[in-house]
């Protein structure tokens, strides 16, 4: 894993980050704060980006590659879709990772460090977690719905 410090420039948006659904709906305020706080990560096939077990208040945003997800190691998911988040729950709860989500091939995602918040004014705060929640909301709904449809298709073969 390498690490870049990502230099954000207050009031712009890059084009590869403005296709990043999440980034692309939270107000200049919370951007400004969560792209000051951030950093570029690439990884080499085969390395781990989260761990289950590990706690950490940050979360991920796919830019290029794919990820495999695992969990008590089996694979469960393959990512593969620029915006993906990872890691994004147990961000919020503090509890520990319940999967290790690993590069199936060369990746770079923005790593998203939450403390940016504590500069936030209570308006700038509430309209950060309103488009943060309405993101998950909407990513948890698409996985039920993926997870829902493999369930019914191992039910059907059985």
């Amino acid at each position: 894993m390498r690490e870049y410090p990502y230099r954000h420039e207050k009031g712009k948006l890059p084009p590869t980050l403005a296709k990043v659904e999440f980034l692309a709906n939270v107000d200049q305020a919370a951007l400004d704060g969560i792209l000051s706080n951030s950093s570029l990560v690439e990884f080499d096939c085969g390395e781990d980006i989260l761990q289950e077990g590990e706690i950490s208040t940050e979360f991920y945003i796919l830019l290029k590659g794919e990820v495999e997800v695992k969990k008590a190691g089996e694979a469960v998911a393959t990512l593969a879709q620029s915006g993906e988040i990872l890691g994004e729950l147990r961000s919020l709860t503090g509890e520990a990772r319940t999967a290790t989500v690993s590069a199936a091939t060369h990746c770079f995602l923005l790593k998203v460090k939450q403390n940016f918040i504590d500069g936030l004014s209570e308006s700038e705060r509430s309209a950060y977690y309103i488009v943060l929640y309405r993101f998950l909301a909407e990513v948890l709904a698409k996985r039920l719905e993926e997870t829902s449809a493999r369930l019914a298709a191992l039910e059907k073969d059985l």
